[in-house]
């Protein structure tokens, strides 16, 4: 059924012995074995009445979770943990007993492990951005935590078929988009191999058999083929490094990844080469490359498929040299060479690296984290995260709403859970990105003040502007200028949050600065202009003309404005002369209701030196006016305007069904793009998206986003329970409607998506 991950015995394991069994492997210590027997009896003790959804003990449960541990040979603090980890959520055991019979380190997991779970339960469906939030700040302080929960879900995916089907796919999703993707963050293959396949198999029931049965129908023939190129490397291994022990095995790829390759990738499936592939374990880094040397000239190597990740190590500790070979016959077939201890980093990741530390009587756990956090970018990305996050125990969720904005779960996503590219910094370090990151992403994460200053970069040599686009390996190094600063139109060329919420931080203390500017300048021109009008009443000797306060106070709010200052701001403005402003507001007896050039009196006051500069209303440019977010207009749609109250003047598409019934009633105001001016400015406009459920749908939309430089401002994907197809909701920047449609065609060319089409709030669609 599945493709065997490993050594990794997936099954219940349905007797303490067994799990003892195991243990015994790797741990001689006898205390430290009687220590965890006596935990499970404890825990057996403490379930005893309860059941799950099959019938079976409940303590089968928690005993899987820690023969899963065992395996990866975790120690024993961790394995308790295991054996433990439902006690305090399920049984009336708290946190204190748990520490004062196994000590902190064991409640700490224990607790972290319990408080996640709360948060999946709470709203399983939605996967709300606490649960994430909780999840990932939970590895922060202690790995073990995230391994316990892998160990955990691992078993109950295996138990699924127990549940209803709706919930399958639910827990399946959530196993898809979240666990296997840490697992593979945190280089735990083994884990990350068997969680996709078990889910896959219930997302995709259908593509999951074909696939199997693809994969029995020539098993027999690739079986032959890979036995005797793996007798070859070994017979010629043999000549070239006698008394070495190297291991050769072979390994076919799994269900999933094939799954991915033909329909998120558009192959079929005997395109592709790497079904079948040799694995060699070697006795050291220097017999790694000697056998690559001789599999090299045993075979042709594919050009641009080698890859050294034991020279530069992926940030989940991953290392291995990989090299695609072609045989005589024409097979094209994978080779990975590795050392043991590679081997076992890159099927356990960091429960490998546990494993050697927590059987040390010493241990130091804040200096093991410390280490891990180093090596595995994902950690240290997310320690940065806690440090910015402040005291995220108490204020953690605030601080992080604060920093993330509304959309604290996307943001997770794309930073942390999205496909990575590799880059260079010059003194050689390894520095990881989301895929579709500009030089602009890498410059912030650096550092801020770098981000802030920053004018390109020399990308393996040659200047770049701010927005390249980085691939892996690409060496790249900074270029900052002083009298530079962030700007609005940055945001379109950034796809790290952080780097996003550095420039909104700047550009809002920014705008704070000019807005009290603004403010002291308003004050001393209103004062001025007071005193001007003053002046020219006296000198025409109309004193004795001068309306009462309520009558001025009532031209003005004929007028639109809401006080006098208001108004001498607009007269100081030169919106009105110190004439005009007597005669209409001051002096004048005339009610103003019957006056033609009323409608143009009342828009003067949103002319503005630093009005909107790209539209053009009665003929006037500089306006305050705004784009109204029920039609989303863009260059250079037609586009119509009217003056309102509450909204001032308010800027639609000609055809937008709210202008079309405003006609009835007000006066349309003559409105128009000033092409000149659109440049380089970017519009809002959402769009909809209707796709199948597939794993991978969102990473490949914001791909997309990424690949044509288009700026999401904010997104929303819903699966539907009814069919589990997804409908996502978009508003994006495009320049005018022309980048509009051509991103609408590539979307709608995406694999798995049913529909693309422009959304209007109030009820008009464009499909």
């Amino acid at each position: 059924m599945i493709q065997d991950s490993g050594s990794f015995n997936y099954v219940e394991c349905r007797d303490v012995e067994t799990l003892i069994t195991e243990i015994k492997k790797y741990i001689k210590n006898e205390n430290v074995i009687e220590n965890i027997r006596k935990a499970y009896y404890f825990a057996e003790e403490k379930h005893k009445d309860q059941k799950r959804k099959n019938g079976d003990p409940f303590i089968i449960h928690p005993l899987s979770t820690a023969y899963y541990l065992a395996q990866w040979k975790m120690g024993e603090k961790t394995i308790i943990a295991g054996l433990l980890h439902d006690v305090v959520e399920d049984t009336p055991v708290t946190s204190i007993e748990i520490e004062e019979m196994y000590g902190s380190d064991v409640s700490s997991i224990v607790e972290s492990v319990t408080k996640v779970s709360y948060f999946t339960k709470e709203n399983r469906a939605q996967m709300k951005a606490r649960y994430l939030r909780r999840l990932f700040l939970s590895m922060i302080r202690d790995i073990r935590v995230i391994i316990v929960k892998i160990a955990d879900r691992m078993h109950n995916i295996l138990t699924l078929k127990y549940m209803k089907p709706e919930k399958q796919k639910l827990i399946a999703k959530e196993t898809l988009d979240i666990y296997s993707t840490i697992a593979h963050r945190i280089g735990m293959k083994s884990a990350q191999n068997l969680l996709e396949d078990f889910s896959f198999e219930y997302l995709h029931p259908d593509d999951y058999k074909k696939i199997v049965y693809l994969l029995e129908e020539d098993k027999e023939v690739r079986l032959e083929i890979i036995n005797n190129i793996m007798l070859e490397i070994n017979t010629k291994i043999a000549d070239y490094i006698p008394d070495k022990e190297v291991l050769v095995f072979g390994r076919s790829k799994t269900v999933y990844s094939i799954y991915r390759k033909m329909h998120i990738f558009g192959k079929a499936f005997q395109d592709i080469n790497d079904i079948i592939a040799v694995r060699i374990i070697a006795k050291s880094v220097e017999d790694c490359y000697r056998i690559l040397g001789i599999v090299h000239q045993m075979y042709t190597p594919l050009s641009g498929r080698f890859k050294d990740y034991i020279a530069t190590p992926k940030n989940n500790l991953y290392q291995s040299l990989h090299t695609t070979l072609a045989s005589k016959d024409g097979v094209i077939f994978e080779v990975q060479i590795r050392t043991q201890e590679m081997d076992d980093v890159a099927e356990h990741g960091a429960a490998a690296h546990w494993k050697y530390k927590e059987n040390d009587g010493n241990l130091d756990v804040e200096k093991v984290q410390k280490e891990i956090d180093e090596k595995v970018d994902m950690f240290n990305r997310l320690t940065n995260l806690e440090k910015a996050s402040g005291d995220w125990e108490e204020n953690g969720y605030e601080n992080l709403n604060e920093k993330y904005g509304e959309n604290v779960e996307e943001a997770f996503r794309n930073d942390y859970l999205t496909a990575l590219v590799y880059i260079l910094t010059p003194d050689g370090h390894v520095v990881t990105l989301p895929f579709g990151s500009s030089v602009l992403d890498f410059a912030y994460k650096i550092h801020t003040d770098v981000g802030n200053k920053t004018i390109g970069a020399k990308i393996n040599g040659v200047f770049s502007p701010y927005n390249a686009t980085l691939n892996s390996g690409d060496m790249v190094e900074v270029q900052t200028a002083k009298d530079v600063e962030p700007q609005e139109k940055w945001l379109r060329f950034v796809r790290t949050s952080t780097a996003r919420k550095a420039i909104e931080s700047h550009l809002s203390k920014k705008a704070l600065i000019n807005k009290e500017k603004q403010e002291n300048s308003n004050k001393a021109l209103i004062q001025h202009t007071r005193k001007q009008i003053y002046r020219y009443i006296v000198s025409k000797n109309l004193k004795w003309k001068v309306n009462s306060i309520d009558e001025i106070q009532r031209k003005l709010k004929v007028l639109d404005y809401k006080n006098i200052d208001d108004f001498l701001l607009s007269v100081g403005n030169n919106d009105f002369t110190i004439e005009e402003a007597v005669n209409i507001v001051f002096v004048s007896k005339d009610d103003l209701k019957n006056s033609e050039q009323l409608n143009d009196m009342k828009i003067r006051k949103y002319r503005s030196i630093i009005g909107r500069d790209d539209i053009k209303v009665n003929g006037i440019e500089k306006f305050n006016c705004s784009l109204a977010q029920c039609c989303y207009p863009i260059p250079f749609e037609s586009i119509s305007s009217f003056l309102s109250k509450t909204k001032g003047i308010q800027i639609h598409r000609s055809e937008c069904v709210n202008i079309v019934n405003i006609k009835k009633v007000k006066n349309i105001l003559d409105t128009e793009w000033i092409p000149s001016k659109v440049r380089d400015k970017t519009y809002s406009v959402k769009i909809r998206i209707s796709t199948q459920d597939r794993p991978g749908i969102m990473m490949d939309i914001l791909s997309i986003f990424a690949f044509k430089r288009i700026n999401v401002s904010e997104s929303k994907m819903v699966v539907s329970e009814k069919d589990f197809t997804v409908h996502g909701t978009f508003i994006i920047e495009v320049l005018d409607a022309e980048e509009l449609n051509t991103t609408l065609t590539t979307l709608q060319e995406s694999p798995g998506v049913i529909k693309v089409w422009r959304s209007l709030s109030n009820g008009e669609e464009n499909n």
